[in-house]
């Protein structure tokens, strides 16, 4: 988890999945890795995740008025 924060990659996924109903999600069958991780860890990647994008989007903005 540390590695990912720590770095610029957005290419991973986290999904909030409910009564173990992990095949139901889309691409389910082409995803390379599966972690399950508990709800904290969950809260911080997804976080983690928006906060990148965010930098991403308000520098295209700024960038392109």
């Amino acid at each position: 988890m540390e590695t990912l924060i720590e770095s610029e990659n957005l290419d991973f996924m986290v999904f909030k999945v409910v009564d173990g109903k992990v095949k139901n999600l889309s691409g389910y069958d082409e995803w390379s890795e599966i972690i399950e991780i508990d709800e904290t860890t969950f809260k911080k990647l997804h976080l983690n995740l928006c906060q990148k994008m965010g930098r991403i989007v308000r520098k295209n903005f700024v960038d392109n008025p």
